[in-house]
Order: C-alpha cells, then sequence, then structure tokens
C-alpha cells in the first residue's frame, strides 16, 4: 500500500477498534460503524447484519440510507440462497475472502450477476461492495454497501474492509456477549461480567462471573490476565494506539480446572472513571440450534451435514471435513431433505431461513452469540 493508504488503514482500525471496545449495543454500533467507515470509502446505501455462525443466516439487521422494505428484504433473500451468483455471503466465507466489490468481480459487467440483473439495476445501483467479519473463524455478521452512481469501489476499498474485518467481528460479538450477560438466564453457562477499576480491581461481579473465577487456575486471586484485558480496553477506547502497537481487540484466554478455556473480552464504560467491564465466557463451538435439530427430527451427523452445506461446502468437502465417504454424504443429504421435505441445496437455505430465522429477526428477538437467539424473557 502507498504511505497515505497505510495511514488511512491506520487512522480507521484506531476508530473502529475504539467503537469496538465502548461498550455499545448492537444498533448503535452498526450505526456508529457505519459512519466511520462511510467517510473513509463511501456508499450512498448500507446494511450492517449479524449471522448464525452456524448456518450462516441473518439474524439481525441495520440498514443505514433506507426505510426498512420488508417486500424488498424478501426478494434480496429470494436471489441470495436461491441460486448461484457473484459474491455470495457463503462464497466469500468459504473462499475466506472478508471483502469483494461486485464491479471487480464481473469484471466491470454486472448482468454477470443475478441479483444485479433482476433487482439492483432497477433500484439504481452502480456497484455493489460485501465483506464477511469473522471472529476465531466463525463468521459474525456481514455487510453490503451499495452506490448510486459515480465510480465503482476499488480494490484499495474492498482491501481497507478486509484489514478491519476481524476487528468489526470481534466487536459484533462482544455487542451479542453484553446483551446475554445482562439477559440470558435460559442460556447454559452464560457468560458473567466483572467490573475492573483503574486500579485493576474488582468493584462488582455477576454470579456468573463468580462462578467462573472459580475455574480458574487460581481461584480466590484475581489472575493477572483480567487486569491485562482491561488495560487493553481502556488504550484501546480512549484510541490510544501507543499502548495497543498491534491494534487488536482486547482479549485474553485462561484454562479451565476441569479443561478448555475461558475467554476474556473488555470494553470501557460509559464515562470517564476508568472502570471496564470484564466478559467471562466459556469457550465453546457454535452448532446447528437445537430447536431446529428438534423440529426436523435431525441426527447429530445430519446436522453437522446440514451445517456444512450452509456454509456452502461441496459433497467432496463435507467427506473430507467429516472424514466419510462422498456417497455416505449423498445418503445424508437425501435424508436431510426428505426430513425438511425440499428437493435441492436452495430450497433448504430458503426453507430454514424463512420459516425459522426470518419470523425471529421480524419479531425482534435478539441474536445469541454462541449463534441462534437468546432465549425468549419470561
Amino acid at each position: 500500500m502507498r504511505t497515505t493508504a497505510l495511514q488511512a488503514l491506520d487512522r480507521t482500525r484506531r476508530a473502529v477498534l475504539r467503537l469496538s471496545h465502548l461498550g455499545l449495543d448492537l444498533t448503535a454500533y452498526r450505526t456508529q460503524l457505519d459512519a466511520v467507515l462511510r467517510a473513509e470509502i463511501g456508499w450512498d446505501l448500507a446494511a450492517w447484519s449479524t449471522t448464525d455462525p452456524a448456518t450462516l443466516l441473518f439474524t439481525s439487521c441495520v440498514l443505514v440510507g433506507r426505510d426498512e422494505d420488508h417486500a424488498l428484504e424478501q426478494r434480496l433473500f429470494d436471489l441470495e440462497f436461491g441460486e448461484p451468483d457473484v459474491n455470495t455471503f457463503a462464497a466469500l466465507f468459504a473462499e475466506g475472502t472478508v471483502a469483494a466489490g461486485l464491479h471487480e468481480a464481473t469484471g466491470g459487467d454486472l448482468t454477470r450477476s443475478p441479483r444485479w440483473r433482476r433487482l439492483l439495476a432497477g433500484l439504481g445501483v452502480t456497484d455493489e461492495l460485501r465483506a464477511v467479519f469473522t471472529d476465531r473463524n466463525e463468521c459474525w455478521g456481514t455487510f453490503v454497501g451499495y452506490r448510486l452512481g459515480g465510480e465503482p469501489f476499488t480494490r484499495a476499498d474492498a482491501q481497507l474492509l478486509a484489514a478491519l474485518g476481524p476487528i468489526v467481528g470481534d466487536g459484533l460479538r462482544r455487542c451479542l456477549l453484553q446483551a446475554a450477560a445482562g439477559a440470558a438466564p435460559g442460556l447454559p453457562e452464560p457468560p458473567g461480567v466483572l467490573v475492573v477499576d483503574a486500579a485493576g480491581a474488582v468493584t462488582s461481579g455477576s454470579a456468573a462471573a463468580q462462578r467462573w473465577l472459580a475455574e480458574m487456575d487460581s481461584p480466590g486471586a484475581l489472575p493477572s490476565a483480567v487486569r491485562s484485558v482491561a488495560a487493553m480496553a481502556r488504550a484501546a477506547g480512549s484510541g490510544d494506539g501507543g499502548a495497543t502497537p498491534a491494534l487488536m481487540p482486547a482479549q485474553g484466554r485462561l484454562p479451565r480446572r476441569g479443561g478448555g478455556w475461558l475467554l476474556l473480552h473488555a470494553s470501557v464504560l460509559s464515562g470517564d472513571s476508568g472502570h471496564v467491564a470484564v466478559v467471562i465466557e466459556p469457550a465453546r463451538q457454535t452448532h446447528l440450534a437445537d430447536v431446529l435439530v428438534r423440529a426436523y427430527a435431525l441426527t447429530g451427523r445430519e446436522r453437522e451435514v446440514t451445517e456444512l452445506v450452509l456454509h456452502g461446502r461441496s459433497n467432496a468437502q463435507i467427506a473430507r471435513a467429516l472424514g466419510i465417504g462422498v456417497h455416505t454424504v449423498g445418503d445424508h443429504l437425501k435424508s436431510i431433505m426428505s426430513k425438511l421435505a425440499v428437493s435441492s441445496r436452495a430450497d433448504l437455505v430458503a426453507e430454514l431461513f424463512g420459516r425459522h430465522y426470518l419470523p425471529a429477526r421480524l419479531s425482534g428477538s435478539l441474536p445469541s452469540p454462541y449463534g441462534w437467539y437468546l432465549p425468549a424473557q419470561a
């Protein structure tokens, strides 16, 4: 990158890192994130979504630059899930591509994209920039920005967004964790919160946090990792890059006495008191939600195959990932499609999204930091 591009990246990274450590809720985080990145890259409309990492299906969305239009949104979903296209979110994730522009991906011929021909062209869209945001190799959100005229997005625009991807992925999951720690009594092993003051002392903590402290290698003593991530969060929240030369999120991990790991995430609290909230959670892998497994009576292996299908993997890739034969994958797919009463992979995605995710989204359910949605409050 040229010096000016590197300076822009450093400036923007600091701004995004700061936003990710201010303890914002999902809507405020995405709205402010849009303002920061729109100023650097430029777009006319944007949609910022959270996703269930087990399925890559959308769990919430913030639209900037246009009022919500559920009919238009449904047409976009139908095109996204219904047929192959350029730069689908599943394809970007499967290929390890964080961000890409439609103009560049089509060689300047936007008509190669079905969604542009059938929908975006009629809306006056002249280019589209997409991104997937991951944290620990799991996708927690997506972005799509549209330009309505002017120059197309450049490769440098995509590179800038891609460089920020891990920070945004972490920021999205931080927002989800804070909601879960404050309002998720039905979660097994819920995250806990400690409040640490400027001197590194714990001033308060939730019952869940106390349980996780007892799981650490030295119960009864506050691990130095807690004070360390708190200090990192203060630096990130203030934009003090000198204290965080790597410009990475304030995270840490500690071994559990019973095996496995505890993850720490720190964000500054409002005001200038120097107090920091440290969220403690057990490390866990996301899977297809139990509610979906039960709804269709899927076996454990069928759940694994379904997850990989939704991630855009081919039968051969699924076979390699699960250590089974390609024909066995095909047999599992036949069983899955029979149980869901669908006849294609596209129909499988549409069935899960339309019957389960979309109603939850429209009802305002809060997405979970472990996939699916938080348990409904009594």
